[in-house]
């Protein structure tokens, strides 16, 4: 889950603008172009080919237009109207209608009741459960309302939207369970598949020279919640030499001493970022309340040895000892013994990036994994041009 930005790049645009293509069921693709399932919505423009057997019509949430009226209203948090703009571009997109199923990987599909799901058949893509959000607290800013007849309604809404769905795609186990275990969905329509992430994009023959710095990389749009300020922490106190930390972010951030290199202008799939995913030597993410961060599986796929917090489903993301380190949340001491490590053992660093990316070309190819879920729901749908047998289901029993 993740915090709306105010603005889509020109590339994402061009994307949107695009015709789908014809044949098959029609089905209404809902995503969201919010930071962290921004990756996932551009992996699937690329990758929801014609050949998949389905006619896609795109639905997408951008969440803030520079130029719209309802943006340059006074007063009004910036936060109600991103909500708004959501609902707005939402309804628009549902006017392409009607539809032989659709696919929702943006919770602001399901406002209110379930009366534009009970339409048709639907497929929900998801990184975490209601349930599971609450359990962050602050952290992610969602809470229940706390009146318990309002709660329990809320609570059913959703158990009947997870029990009626054609399928259900949980990024990972965690959530999987939180949907069969807190929400009564049948076990046998849960379908663990990661986003994955564009190999093809994040796959780098030849790392920048290691000339003694290390380059240690941070993305987190959160600064705070992802952690962003033990970075800076141990970049004031630690011994260690010869490193640069990159923090990318979207909050104001003052660098603390010369190492230290803050960059507040980039977004998924930029090419600044890319690049500096190709520089860098390890990533490090000490969240302090996360899912399943997509910035971790890029880079993963870029070869980098990874340290993660304990936190959500952060465990299947990231092997302990093999493609980087867990450590427990808030542990400073932890995160700079496993930092320093990595900055004084090249051989290390070079063994857990070459298990990293064997580990995201086996479990975080987008490719493979959108054709797995067009496939599931083909066949869950009833689809009678498709043969249920070629379909490769991963179930979470």
């Amino acid at each position: 889950m993740a915090v709306p930005t105010k603005s889509t790049t020109g590339a994402a645009a061009a994307i949107q603008r695009e015709q789908p293509s014809k044949g098959g069921p029609r089905v209404g693709v809902i995503m969201s172009t919010e930071v962290g399932l921004k990756a996932q919505y551009l992996n699937w423009r690329r990758y929801l080919t014609p050949e998949l057997g389905i006619e896609p019509v795109w639905v997408v949430i951008d969440w803030w237009k520079s130029d719209g009226r309802l943006e340059r209203l006074p007063v009004l948090p910036s936060s109600i109207k991103a909500r708004i703009r959501a609902q707005l571009e939402l309804r628009e997109g549902l006017k392409k209608g009607p539809f032989d199923a659709l696919i929702l990987a943006s919770a602001v599909a399901l406002p209110g009741g379930n009366q534009l799901l009970d339409r048709q058949p639907y497929a929900i893509l998801t990184d975490v459960t209601p349930t599971q959000l609450f359990s962050f607290g602050d952290l992610y800013g969602k809470h229940r309302t706390g009146l318990k007849a309002i709660d329990r309604k809320k609570h059913a809404l959703w158990s009947e939207r997870y029990r009626n769905a054609a399928a259900l795609f949980p990024w990972t186990q965690w959530t999987a369970n939180s949907m069969i275990e807190d929400y009564g969905a049948d076990p046998s329509r849960v379908h663990v598949i990661p986003p994955g992430v564009d190999l093809e994009r994040w796959q780098f023959e030849t790392r920048s020279p290691d000339d003694g710095k290390v380059n240690i990389l941070f993305v987190g749009g959160d600064f705070y919640r992802k952690g962003g300020d033990q970075l800076l922490n141990w970049a004031a106190n630690t011994p260690a030499r010869n490193w640069t930390l990159h923090l990318v972010t979207h909050d104001p951030v003052a660098a603390s001493n010369d190492c230290v290199r803050v960059y507040n202008d980039m977004t998924p799939g930029d090419p600044k970022l890319i690049e500096l995913y190709r520089q860098a030597h390890l990533f490090v993410l000490p969240s302090r309340g996360d899912c399943s961060p997509v910035s971790a599986m890029e880079a993963l796929a870029a070869g980098l040895p990874v340290i993660l917090t304990q936190t959500g489903a952060t465990a299947e993301v990231v092997r302990d000892g093999d493609t980087g380190f867990l450590i427990p949340i808030g542990d400073e001491q932890a995160l700079a013994d496993r930092l320093e490590k990595l900055i004084a053992n090249p051989e290390l660093r070079f063994e857990m990036g070459q298990a990293a990316r064997a580990d995201a070309e086996n479990r975080y190819d987008a490719a493979r994994n959108i054709k797995m879920v067009i496939s599931i729901l083909r066949a869950a749908i009833g689809d009678s041009q498709f043969d249920a047998s070629h379909a490769v289901v991963r179930n979470s029993g």
